[in-house]
């Protein structure tokens, strides 16, 4: 079923400190032949590239370390991203080979197409994929700047709720829940 806009409402962790934004997506990746379908992804502001992490996809870690060497093989751009955990030490960017056959830390630049989260079409065409980690999908910044985004507390629940809605595609629908849940009205 496709929807006009994400709405979603914060998923508390366990003990109630913080929580996150969890939707399902459907999507292509351009490296492989499937599409990949009600796959749990994680909202995530704090998170500048978008990442896939492929053990999330239940793909096998055979497969998954065959896709790395092709992209390695294939020079195809890459980032390092290391995350909270590493205390945001600085590490060295693999250059050699085995350098970067080792490194658990590159994602790589792949086509993300058809991406659809939770039923709503999202116009990213670019996303980037881990091997070696098994962290949570992550949809960052790069793919939320290409939705009009709210976050805040729900007038109408008293939820922490996220809207979002790829520009170009604004409904009334989604301006009627800006109101109800922000008391907001959007400018034209």
């Amino acid at each position: 079923m496709m929807n006009e806009y994400l709405e979603l409402e914060l998923v508390s962790n366990v003990g109630g400190l913080g929580g996150s934004f969890v939707a399902y997506a459907d999507f292509s990746l351009d490296n492989f032949r499937t599409r990949f379908k009600d796959i749990e992804v994680k909202i995530d502001t704090g998170c500048s590239v978008s990442v896939i992490h492929s053990e999330r996809l239940r793909i096998p870690k055979v497969l998954s370390q065959t896709k790395k060497l092709s992209d390695i093989n294939a020079n195809i751009p890459f980032l390092c991203s290391y995350g909270v955990e590493t205390g945001g030490l600085k590490h060295d960017i693999p250059s050699t080979f085995n350098e970067k056959v080792s490194c658990e830390a590159m994602k790589f630049a792949h086509n993300i197409s058809d991406l659809i989260i939770d039923g709503v079409k999202v116009p990213a065409s670019t996303i980037h994929i881990n091997y070696d980690r098994k962290s949570n999908i992550l949809i960052g910044m790069d793919i939320l700047s290409l939705m009009e985004t709210h976050i805040g507390l729900s007038r109408d629940n008293g939820k922490l709720i996220l809207l979002a809605c790829p520009y170009g595609q604004i409904v009334d629908s989604f301006n009627e829940a800006i109101e109800k849940h922000f008391g907001l009205r959007r400018v034209y």
